[in-house]
C-alpha cells in the first residue's frame, strides 16, 4: 500500500498551470522512451525488475550460505555514497536499527582515524568478512578502507584463505577493483554499466547484503515492479510520482521555496531519508538549480528544530514518510497516576507517535502555513522498500528533466576529488 497525500498543501497548482505541466510531462516521456534526453541511457534500474540475472541471485545465495557455514560474526560493508546509503536504508528499515543477528553488519563509510582505528582494534582477533563496493575501485575512501581491513583480515585468516572472506561488487569487465579481485580469485558480483551509484540498490550493491541478512530480494523486486506499474500513466492526476515532481518544480520555480524537509518518525527509517536526500540532492543540484534536501527525525528534532519549522523563514516545504502498521508496537499499561500519564493507559506507542505526527501536521500546515506532502506506506518491509526506492527514482527523473538538467550525472563531485588528489600528491588524476 502506497499513498501520496496532498490535502496539506496550501499552495495548490491551478488547473491552467497543471495543463501546462501535463504538456511538459507528455513531451518528456516521449523523449525518455526514445532515449533522446541527456542521461536517459542511464536508466537501467528500470529494467532490473523484469530482467534480473537469476543465475547471479543463485550465486549470491550460495555465497551467503557459505559465509554462514564459516560462522562469520561480522561483515564489513565498505562503500560510500550510493554504494552505502541505499544498502543501509533497506537493512535498517526491514531489520531494525538494533538488529544483532549473525552476521552483524559494520558500515565502513568514512576514513576518519577516530572511526577506523578503534574498529581495527575491535576486529583484531575476530573472524570477519568484507563486502567492498566500488564500480571503479579508485574512489579513495573505500579504496583506503579496503586496503586497511584486508591486510588485517589476512593476518587473521592467512593469505591462502583470504579470498574466501571477501566479496567485491564492481564493474563486470574492467577497473582496479575488478582486476584485483580476478587476480586474487575473489568472488565478484557486477554493477550494470547503465546504473549509477545512487540508483544501484536493486543491483548486487544492495541485493547481496539483503540476501546475507535473510531478507527476500524477490519481494523487493515485486514492490519496485508495482511502483513502475503504478507510475506508467502520464496523467499527473493519476501518477503520484509525476504529481510530486510537478509540485516540487512549482514550489522551486514559482513559489521560490529553496528547501524540502523530509521527515520520518522512526529511527529505522532515517536512512530511507538519507537515501531520498542523496537521490534528489545529487540528481538535481546542478547549474545553480535544485531544491536543498534536508532531513529530520521526529519527534526528536521537534525539540531542537520545531520552533524554526513552525515560525522561522518560510522558504521550505515538507514531506513526511509514515508507516501505517509498523512491525513492532506495544500497549502501555498504567494503573496509577504518579507521573500524570494515566490518560495514556491502553494506548500503543505507535498510536501516540501517530498523534504527534497528526498534531505536527496540523500545526505546520494551518498555523505555520507550510506545504506538507504525506507519503504513507503499509508496512516497513521489503516490498514497501522496493516500491519506495523505485518511486523516488522515477520522481527524481521527471523532477530533474523539468528543471532542464541531466538527473543522472554528478560533475560537481569531481572538483573536490581533483583538489584532494592534488593536495595528496597524486599525479595524472584527471
Amino acid at each position: 500500500m502506497f499513498n501520496l497525500k496532498i490535502e496539506n498543501i496550501n499552495d495548490y497548482i491551478n488547473s491552467k498551470l497543471m495543463k501546462r505541466y501535463q504538456i511538459s510531462i507528455d513531451n518528456l516521456m516521449g523523449k525518455i522512451n526514445l532515449k533522446l534526453l541527456e542521461g536517459s541511457d542511464m536508466m537501467g534500474w528500470l529494467d532490473l525488475v523484469d530482467s534480473y540475472d537469476n543465475h547471479e541471485i543463485i550465486q549470491m545465495h550460495n555465497k551467503a550460505r557459505e559465509w554462514k557455514k564459516m560462522d562469520i560474526k561480522y561483515v564489513l560493508v565498505i562503500g560510500i555514497g550510493g554504494s552505502y546509503v541505499g544498502v543501509r536504508a533497506v537493512t535498517d528499515m526491514c531489520c531494525g536499527v538494533f538488529d544483532d543477528s549473525t552476521p552483524q553488519l559494520i558500515w565502513v563509510h568514512n576514513i576518519s582515524s577516530s572511526y577506523i582505528v578503534p574498529l581495527m582494534k575491535k576486529l583484531e582477533h575476530e573472524k570477519f568478512a568484507i563486502i567492498v563496493i566500488s564500480k571503479s575501485g579508485t574512489t579513495l575512501e573505500p579504496a583506503i578502507s579496503f586496503r586497511i581491513f584486508r591486510e588485517l583480515l589476512q593476518k587473521n585468516v592467512g593469505i591462502s584463505k583470504l579470498h574466501k572472506y571477501i566479496v567485491a561488487i564492481t564493474d563486470k569487465t574492467k577497473g582496479t577493483l575488478h582486476d584485483f579481485a580476478k587476480h586474487r580469485h575473489i568472488t565478484t558480483f557486477s554493477i550494470p554499466d547503465d546504473v549509477g551509484g545512487r540508483f544501484s540498490t536493486l543491483t548486487p550493491v544492495g541485493m547481496f547484503v539483503i540476501i546475507l541478512k535473510g531478507l527476500d530480494p524477490l519481494m523487493i523486486l515485486k514492490g519496485a515492479r508495482q511502483a513502475i506499474k503504478d507510475t506508467s500513466d502520464n496523467d499527473i492526476s493519476e501518477n503520484t510520482a509525476f504529481t510530486y515532481a510537478c509540485y516540487r518544480h512549482y514550489f522551486a520555480m514559482v513559489k521560490h521555496l529553496q528547501i524540502e524537509n523530509f521527515i520520518v518518525y522512526d529511527p529505522s527509517l532515517q536512512f530511507v531519508g538519507e537515501m531520498w536526500r542523496q537521490i534528489f540532492g545529487e540528481s538535481e543540484g546542478k547549474e545553480g538549480k535544485g531544491i536543498f534536501p534536508s532531513l529530520s527525525l521526529f519527534t526528536t528534532d521537534l525539540h531542537s528544530m520545531g520552533q524554526y519549522l513552525q515560525q522561522g523563514t518560510r522558504n521550505f516545504f515538507q514531506t513526511t514518510l509514515i508507516v501505517k502498521k509498523p512491525k513492532n508496537d506495544m500497549l502501555i499499561k498504567i494503573l496509577d497516576n504518579n507521573d500524570k500519564l494515566k490518560y495514556l493507559n491502553n494506548k500503543s506507542l505507535d498510536f501516540i507517535n501517530k498523534k504527534a505526527f497528526e498534531g505536527t501536521i496540523a500545526a505546520h500546515t494551518k498555523v505555520g502555513q507550510t506545504n506538507n506532502f504525506i507519503i504513507e506506506i503499509g508496512r516497513d518491509d521489503e516490498y514497501h522498500f522496493g516500491y519506495l526506492f523505485m518511486w523516488f527514482a522515477i520522481a527524481v527523473t521527471i523532477s530533474g528533466y523539468l528543471l532542464k538538467i541531466n538527473p543522472f550525472n554528478q560533475p560537481g563531485v569531481e572538483q573536490y576529488k581533483n583538489n584532494m588528489f592534488k593536495l595528496l600528491g597524486k599525479k595524472n588524476f584527471k
